[in-house]
C-alpha cells in the first residue's frame, strides 16, 4: 500500500510538469508572433513563426502601392468631359493631362460642413493662382448620379475640377496610405504638391492663411 501510493504521488508530480512545460511553450510561441524582438528565440517551430510574421509585415509594407511597377493609375473626371489620369506612387503623383507646377488635391463630402465652408477659399485660390496651381477636389463616399450632382456645384458655385469618378475612393484609400494615414481619415484632407512631389498636408479643416502662405513657399521653390 506504501508503494501503491509513493507511485501515485510520483505520477502526479510528472503530470503536473508536463502541463506547465506544454503551456510555456505555447506562451513562447504567441509571443514570437506579436513581438519581433524576440527573434533569436531557438527551434525550428519559433523560426517558423516569426519568418511567417515577419514576411506578413514586409507584405502590407508593400502594399502601399498595389501594382507590380510601384504605381496605380486612376482617372478622376466630372460631368462636363473633364477627365484627368493620375498616378501615384510612393510620397508623389503624376498627371498626365496637367502642366502646371502646383497641385492642390482635397478631398471632401458633401455632407461635411467644414468640407463646404473651404469651398470659397478654393475658389478664391483657382482665381489667384490659376496659373500656377491645379485645385483637384474628390468626392469621396458621396457618389453623385449626374443631376443632383450638377445641382450641388451650382448651388456652391465651385469654379475649380471636382471629380465624381468611379476611381474617387480607391483612389484616396492609396493617396492617404502614401502618407501613412488610417483608414478612417478626416476631412476635408488636403494635400499639397509641387512638380508633383509631396510638400506638406492637412487633415480636418485648415485656416485659408495658412494654406496660402504654404503655398506661397511652394511657389518660392519654383523661382
Amino acid at each position: 500500500m506504501h508503494k501503491f501510493h509513493l507511485l501515485a504521488l510520483v505520477l502526479l508530480f510528472l503530470g503536473l510538469n508536463g502541463c506547465e512545460e506544454k503551456e510555456t511553450e505555447k506562451n513562447i510561441l504567441i509571443e514570437n508572433c506579436t513581438v519581433e524582438r524576440n527573434a533569436s528565440t531557438s527551434g525550428d517551430a519559433n523560426s517558423t513563426v516569426f519568418e511567417a510574421s515577419k514576411n506578413q509585415k514586409e507584405a502590407q509594407k508593400q502594399n502601399v502601392c498595389l501594382s507590380p511597377s510601384g504605381t496605380d493609375t486612376f482617372s478622376l473626371s466630372d460631368d462636363n468631359n473633364h477627365s484627368y489620369t493620375v498616378k501615384v506612387f510612393q510620397k508623389s503623383i503624376e498627371i498626365k493631362e496637367e502642366t502646371r507646377p502646383i497641385t492642390l488635391v482635397t478631398f471632401f463630402a458633401s455632407w461635411c460642413p467644414p468640407c463646404l465652408a473651404n469651398i470659397p477659399y478654393f475658389n478664391e485660390l483657382e482665381q489667384k493662382y490659376n496659373d500656377k496651381i491645379f485645385i483637384a477636389s474628390v468626392f469621396i463616399h458621396d457618389a453623385m448620379k449626374p443631376e443632383p450632382y450638377q445641382t450641388f456645384l451650382d448651388k456652391h458655385e465651385m469654379r475649380y475640377f471636382v471629380s465624381n469618378s468611379p476611381d474617387n475612393d480607391d483612389f484616396a484609400s492609396l493617396l492617404t496610405r502614401t502618407l501613412d494615414l488610417p483608414e478612417n481619415f478626416d476631412i476635408p484632407l488636403t494635400v499639397l504638391y509641387v512638380h508633383g512631389k509631396y510638400f506638406t498636408h492637412y487633415e480636418g479643416a485648415v485656416p485659408v492663411e495658412m494654406l496660402e502662405y504654404d503655398i506661397r513657399q511652394a511657389i518660392q521653390t519654383l523661382e
